[in-house]
């Protein structure tokens, strides 16, 4: 019986993210991506991220975190600097906006955790849309990305508000 009512509450979530973003082109984006995953906003009030891409990997310590950032060519804003911010100076956490092969993305670093997140997100004109553009923009680091040596997990977050093939496999039945 769970596990129908867990089913049921992803079927529903699917129809809404269809209403909000058209059948045919929400299967498209979730299909064309190897490892970023969409994850939906959560709906209440204190949820301050937006519907984005999400893709995450995981490091054991800070040899392994700069060896990802040269990997994956990762440029760092320092926060108020126009300067790239030293690998050694990466804090506990942090996040920050970022670019990987040229195309802008957000990274978030979490030393406590060892995870490294890339999130693609936002439009210019509004933060919390998406469009083919943001789409296209976690296209193309996926694409380069996918070609890297460097382990993503699937399913990003086990909630029902991430696409995952492991929750929602209907999404990638064609």
């Amino acid at each position: 019986m769970e596990k129908k009512e867990e089913q049921m509450k992803r079927e529903i979530r699917l129809d809404n993210l269809f209403l909000d973003y058209g059948n045919d082109r929400f299967l498209n984006w979730c299909r064309s991506l190897n490892i970023f995953r969409f994850c939906k906003s959560h709906p209440y009030p204190d949820d301050m991220h937006p519907d984005r891409f999400i893709a995450i990997t995981v490091f054991s310590d800070d040899t392994e975190l700069n060896k990802l950032l040269n990997i994956m060519k990762i440029k760092v804003k320092e926060k108020n600097s126009d300067k790239y911010v030293e690998l050694k100076k990466i804090e506990s956490t942090f996040s920050n906006l970022a670019k990987v092969k040229n195309e802008k993305c957000y990274i978030h670093i979490n030393k406590l955790l060892g995870t490294l997140v890339l999130e693609v997100s936002g439009i210019e004109s509004d933060p919390f849309s998406l469009d083919d553009s943001t789409f296209l923009r976690a296209k193309k680091i996926d694409e380069f990305i996918s070609s890297l040596d460097v382990d993503f997990t699937s399913s990003p977050y086990d909630d029902d508000y991430c696409i995952a093939p492991e929750f929602y496999p209907e999404v990638w039945k064609r």
